[in-house]
């Protein structure tokens, strides 16, 4: 009876092993929010001192190589494309597990531009890399009015990728952990469009973001003060709508009213201090090229350094993967 119980035993430890395997093959890859999310779980412990929230305005424009080089910043890029604020928060959440950051810092693009309290199309790139959890159950309830068992299990929906497995899905087992923890999330844009320098400075009307991203931009704020967290509001460059606009200047007086920072670089005093040139930094309407995203890091790197105390970690133990870090070229602009 013993021996069978221990053939048993071996027996359920080599189907679990064999399923993890599966699971490791088969679960979605992205470098648009999915894997933002799931090498976050390979960073070391409290190791990241700034951490971003946002969309790809956050991975496509915030080249941590810069900050890491000229500050010593410990950065991480916890976005994802079209990320709206409860996802924001949700991600946030999940990084306070085993992450104690002295700065967030906020992109405030989608909230000023999406206005639907859900957005499907985009659930699979912020919520597939979580681990499964009550924070993600949370996450999937404030994202999705259908196939939620689906979003929270993962499994259901990519199960039958096996025949379009490519090299990456055999390059994400526990032994990749190592590698995957030194890239840090940033997804440089190499292709270029010509574009036209606009001046906004003629918009004066105030709009408010919604009630659902009121309510979550609220509890991303009281979470940062809960946990001592210094916490900042920025807006990358991109050509903005109208609409836009007048949603940025209720930020920036919902800023002042909260004792915030927020820093929006779409104005002609900005692209002037940054040096962006139109016809030659940008990706395409809404991102900029790798170009463009190293004039911006830059600037932001020393107004995150002027106003906030950030340490210099260049040569501290426990930050080789920050002097290490990958990069990882993205082939396709995100929506």
């Amino acid at each position: 009876m013993r021996r069978k119980g221990v053939r048993f035993f071996l027996f359920v430890c080599l189907a679990a092993a064999l399923l993890l395997a599966a699971d490791d093959m088969l679960c979605v890859k992205s470098l648009h929010g999915v894997d933002q999310m799931r090498y976050l779980y390979c960073q070391p412990d409290h190791k990241i001192d700034v951490l971003f929230l946002g969309s790809s305005h956050v991975y496509c424009n915030v080249n941590t190589e810069v900050l890491w080089e000229e500050h010593g910043m410990a950065a991480y890029l916890c976005a994802s494309a079209q990320q709206p604020l409860w996802n924001s928060y949700y991600a946030l959440k999940e990084a306070l597990k085993t992450q104690s950051p002295k700065l967030v810092v906020l992109d405030m693009y989608c909230p000023s531009r999406f206005y639907e309290d859900y957005q499907p199309e985009w659930n699979d790139e912020n919520l597939a890399g979580m681990r499964l959890s009550f924070n993600k159950y949370q996450a999937v309830l404030a994202s999705a009015q259908t196939d939620r068992a689906e979003l929270l299990l993962g499994f259901p929906r990519y199960h039958t990728r096996y025949d379009r497995l490519e090299a990456e899905d055999l390059q994400n087992f526990p032994w990749d952990r190592a590698e995957q923890s030194c890239w840090k999330g940033y997804t440089p844009l190499v292709t270029n469009v010509g574009l036209t320098e606009y001046d906004y400075s003629y918009v004066t009307g105030v709009r408010k973001m919604t009630e659902k991203s009121q309510y979550y931009f609220d509890r991303i704020e009281e979470l940062t003060r809960e946990k001592g967290i210094a916490f900042a509001l920025v807006c990358a460059p991109y050509l903005p709508e109208e609409e836009d606009m007048e949603v940025y200047r209720y930020v920036e007086g919902l800023a002042k009213e909260r004792g915030l920072l927020f820093l929006n670089y779409n104005t002609v005093e900005r692209y002037r201090e940054i040096g962006i040139d139109y016809a030659l930094d940008f990706a395409d309407f809404t991102h900029l090229n790798e170009q463009g995203s190293i004039k911006y890091t830059k600037h932001l790197g020393n107004w995150l350094a002027e106003h906030y105390e950030i340490p210099d970690r260049r040569g501290q133990r426990g930050y080789e993967t920050w002097e290490n870090q990958l990069r990882r070229e993205g082939t396709s602009n995100p929506s």
